[in-house]
């Protein structure tokens, strides 16, 4: 069902870079992010976390967590034209062991890349909606 997951995370400065990353191994166990400092809008030092999971053990273990979340949203506000499903998944939420939807921007970033053929939006969403318990 998922091809693989792209994962986004921002660091601030005021957050232990190792406790964030303890909450994207929680979600994602084999995750290596790779690392970016940029300065945030006012100034501030941030570090932006990312990568890319292909791993199907990993994808798998994903998909059975993911999928009683996602029965709770509307599927159709979070996928793209292309098959794309975007979800957000809270930091502390993580880093507790614990996986909770969220909307706000503070959180770990996930673009999971749905099989569908043709890659198009309403056949990615059908090949979801069956999975979804």
């Amino acid at each position: 069902m998922i091809h693989n997951i792209t994962y986004r995370i921002m660091v601030h400065g005021t957050e232990d870079e190792e406790k964030v990353i303890k909450a994207l191994k929680n979600i994602l166990p084999p995750a290596s992010p790779e690392r970016e400092q940029v300065e945030g809008h006012h100034g501030n030092p941030l570090t932006i976390l990312k990568g890319k999971i292909t791993e199907k053990k990993t994808i798998k273990k994903f998909t059975e967590k993911i999928l009683t979340l996602l029965k709770n949203i509307n599927i159709e506000k979070h996928v793209d034209e292309t098959g794309n499903l975007f979800l957000r998944l809270d930091k502390q939420e993580a880093y507790n062991g614990n996986w909770k939807l969220v909307t706000h921007g503070d959180a770990i970033h996930l673009k999971v890349k749905i099989e569908a053929y043709p890659a198009r939006r309403e056949v990615a969403i059908k090949n979801i909606k069956k999975l979804i318990p």
